[in-house]
C-alpha cells in the first residue's frame, strides 16, 4: 500500500517562501512594483467604468485585502 500525502499550500504560503529567499532590497522593489501595478489596474478600471462597472473606495479596499495589501 502506497500512501499519498498531499499537503495543500495556498498561494500566500508559497509567496512567503519566495519572500524569505529575497533580500530586503529585492522585497522592497517587489512591493513597489506590485503597488504600481495595482494602481495602474485600478486607474484603468475607473477610466473604463462602462466596462468594469463603478467601483467605490470601499470596493477597492476590499480587493486590496485579497492581495494582503
Amino acid at each position: 500500500d502506497e500512501k499519498f500525502s498531499f499537503k495543500y499550500s495556498p498561494g500566500k504560503l508559497r509567496g512567503n517562501q519566495y519572500k524569505s529567499m529575497m533580500t530586503k532590497e529585492e522585497l522592497e522593489e517587489e512591493q513597489r512594483v506590485q503597488r504600481e501595478q495595482l494602481a495602474a489596474i485600478f486607474r484603468l478600471m475607473r477610466e473604463k467604468s462602462d466596462t468594469f462597472g463603478e467601483m467605490s473606495e470601499g470596493d477597492m479596499k476590499e480587493q486590496l485585502r485579497l492581495y494582503d495589501i
